[in-house]
C-alpha cells in the first residue's frame, strides 16, 4: 500500500459587517482558513452615519481582496473613507460599469453636498483614490486571486439590476461560494436578466439577500403604463413633473421608458431632461458601454 496524502477541505466562513436583516447598505466578510479575508461589498447609505460603519474598522486591515457587485451607494459607498480612515489596503475586483458609474455616485454625492453644506468626510481626490486600486474585470472572465496553499478564482456574472452588477462565483479548491445579492431574474429595457442556472449547480455555499422576498410581483406593462400615463396626463394640464431618481443606476431604465415613449410618440414639445451633478458623464459612460446592456442610449 502506497502513502496516503490527507487531503483537508478549505474551512470557510461568512460575517455580516453590517446590513444583515435590513434593506440597506450592505458588507460581509468571507474567511478562508486564516490567510484569505475577502471583503463583499463596502456599502453605505446617503445618510454618511459614521457610526453605522463602525464594524468595518476592526476587519478592513485584515481585507486581502475586496469583491463588489453593484455601483450604487449601498453597495461601495464606503470605500473611499475605508481607505483613507479604516486601513483598508486591499485591491478591489469589478465589473467596468461598476468601476466607471461608481465613481458617478460617489462624484454626485460629493458634489451635491458640498453645494449645500461644508461635507468633508471624503473629497474627490479620495474617491479617485479609491478607484484607482480597481481591477476589472468582465462577465464570466475567472482570474485567479494567487493566494497561498489554495487556489482561489473570481468569476462576476450578470446579476440584471443595475449596469455591470454582478453575481461572483468564488471558488475555493474546486468549491463553488456564490455572491448573489439584489438579483433581477426579469429582463428589463436595458439589461438583460441574471440566469442563475449559468453560473452554479450545487454550491458548497450561497450567500443572497431577501429584502424583496415577500413583496408581491407586479404587472411590469402595468406598472409602465399606469407611470406614463401619469406623467402624460400632468404635462397635458400644463404641469411639470420631477421625478427622484439614482445617479446611474436604475435611472437608464427610467431614461429607455420615458426616450421609447417620446418618440413613439412625437412627444417633442416637451423636454426631457437628467439634472444631476455629472448628468453628462453618467450618459457619455452608458453610451460606451452597450454592449453590458442589450439597448442602446441616444439621449
Amino acid at each position: 500500500v502506497g502513502p496516503r496524502v490527507a487531503v483537508t477541505m478549505p474551512q470557510m466562513k461568512v460575517t455580516p459587517v453590517y446590513g444583515a436583516g435590513k434593506n440597506g447598505a450592505l458588507c460581509s466578510v468571507l474567511k478562508i482558513d486564516d490567510d484569505v479575508t475577502l471583503l463583499l461589498d463596502c456599502g453605505w447609505d446617503d445618510l454618511f452615519d459614521v457610526k453605522a460603519i463602525k464594524n468595518l474598522a476592526e476587519v478592513a486591515p485584515s481585507v486581502t481582496h475586496v469583491l463588489v457587485s453593484h455601483p450604487d451607494l449601498l453597495h461601495l459607498g464606503a470605500l473611499p473613507y475605508a481607505k483613507k480612515h479604516f486601513g483598508l489596503d486591499a485591491t478591489v475586483y469589478a465589473t467596468l460599469p461598476v468601476h466607471k458609474m461608481g465613481q458617478m455616485y460617489l462624484y454626485d454625492q460629493y458634489l451635491s453636498r458640498q453645494a449645500v453644506e461644508d461635507f468633508n468626510l471624503f473629497s474627490l481626490d479620495d474617491v479617485d483614490a479609491a478607484f484607482s486600486s480597481f481591477k476589472t474585470l468582465q462577465y464570466s472572465q475567472t482570474v485567479d486571486l494567487g493566494t497561498k496553499g489554495k487556489k482561489v478564482l473570481i468569476t462576476p456574472f450578470n446579476a440584471g439590476h443595475l449596469v455591470g452588477g454582478t453575481v461572483w462565483r468564488i471558488n475555493v479548491d474546486g468549491e463553488d461560494v456564490v455572491y448573489a445579492v439584489d438579483i433581477n431574474h426579469r429582463k428589463d429595457r436595458h439589461l438583460n436578466g441574471a440566469n442563475l442556472e449559468q453560473i452554479f449547480d450545487k454550491p458548497a455555499l450561497m450567500i443572497t439577500s431577501g429584502s424583496s422576498s415577500l413583496n408581491q410581483p407586479v404587472n411590469k406593462q402595468v406598472r409602465d403604463r399606469d407611470f406614463v400615463n401619469s406623467i402624460m396626463q400632468t404635462l397635458r394640464n400644463g404641469g411639470n413633473v420631477l421625478l427622484p431618481v439614482d445617479t446611474a443606476g436604475r435611472v437608464l431604465e427610467l431614461i429607455c421608458l420615458l426616450e421609447r415613449h417620446w418618440q413613439q410618440n412625437k412627444l417633442g414639445g416637451y423636454q426631457l431632461f437628467l439634472l444631476t451633478s455629472v448628468a453628462y458623464n453618467t450618459m457619455e459612460f452608458a453610451k460606451s458601454q452597450l454592449e453590458w446592456m442589450n439597448t442602446p442610449f441616444t439621449t
